[in-house]
């Protein structure tokens, strides 16, 4: 009940705070501007691609393009929301010294860290997902195209941030909230590092995988959304002549699902970082 409760009012007060409203009102004029892009860009396809034989392969290629960079945003915006709105889910707290009222209630400190956890958890899946499913439906109201494995590809994202969600959960039982939010952005925006790894060479050898593995097991958030890209590529690319599948292998979008092994890694991540941070926060001087 403690984690239930706890739940309930970090979900009131983030809808308390203007910094969720602020997000979400951005969000808005973001879509809004992408869906007069996107009628722009369509309309001069489509008048472009009427000269070819085939224009409605050139549409189809361009409404799965467009898909893919919309979920790549989604991507960016869920992980840039998640950091901001928890990054002082405890540490901030213990430094304006409010939880000196909380944690003298029927309540124990792991109720706090798990009920917090919980409470951020719906809010960052509510709105990765209804991004995710906003920009798809303006996409599909524009072209008609919707991804086949739409649902796979939200799976893996709403993954990745859990993944982060965990991770500034921990940094926040550990660290000053300034410390904390540091080492997100700087891991969060370091992932892609081992794409671009594997780009400058087209032969890596052992130790760039081994660098690879080593920023994967660090942070998988970067994994995840290549898994999540590739749920997102058609498998009739090259049926279609639409192209070859290994030209949508990029330090983007991956030909690969994400490998078992990362796969049960982020879920492991997503459990055992806030039990550490539960762990710590039960010695911490409040």
């Amino acid at each position: 009940m403690g984690i239930l409760l706890m739940a309930r009012f970090t979900l009131q007060e983030a809808l308390h705070r203007w910094l969720l409203f602020a997000m979400l009102l951005l969000n808005l004029l973001l879509l809004g501007v992408f869906a007069l892009m996107l009628n722009s860009v369509y309309t001069s396809e489509v008048a472009r691609s009427a000269s070819l034989a085939d224009p409605q392969l050139n549409l189809l290629k361009l409404s799965f393009s467009i898909s893919i960079l919309s979920a790549w945003a989604v991507y960016l915006l869920s992980g840039a929301l998640t950091i901001v709105l928890t990054v002082g889910m405890t540490s901030g707290e213990i430094e304006t010294g409010t939880f000196a009222m909380t944690v003298t209630k029927p309540l124990r400190r792991s109720d706090i860290i798990f009920g917090k956890w919980l409470g951020y958890a719906l809010i960052v899946c509510v709105y990765t997902a209804m991004l995710f499913f906003t920009f798809l439906g303006i996409i599909f109201l524009q072209t008609g195209y919707w991804p086949q494995e739409a649902l796979p590809s939200l799976g893996m994202i709403e993954l990745s941030t859990l993944v982060l969600l965990a991770l500034t959960t921990f940094g926040s039982a550990c660290f000053p909230t300034l410390v904390n939010g540091a080492i997100a952005i700087m891991l969060f925006i370091g992932a892609p590092l081992a794409s671009f790894v594997q780009l400058i060479t087209s032969n890596p050898g052992q130790t760039a995988q081994n660098i690879t593995t080593t920023i994967n097991l660090i942070i998988p958030t970067d994994a995840l959304w290549h898994g999540a890209s590739f749920y997102l590529i058609p498998s009739f690319i090259s049926q279609l002549g639409l192209g070859s599948l290994q030209d949508f292998s990029t330090p983007f979008t991956s030909i690969q699902p994400v490998a078992p092994g990362i796969f049960i890694w982020a879920i492991i991540y997503c459990i055992v970082l806030p039990v550490i941070g539960a762990l710590r926060f039960q010695r911490r001087d409040l």
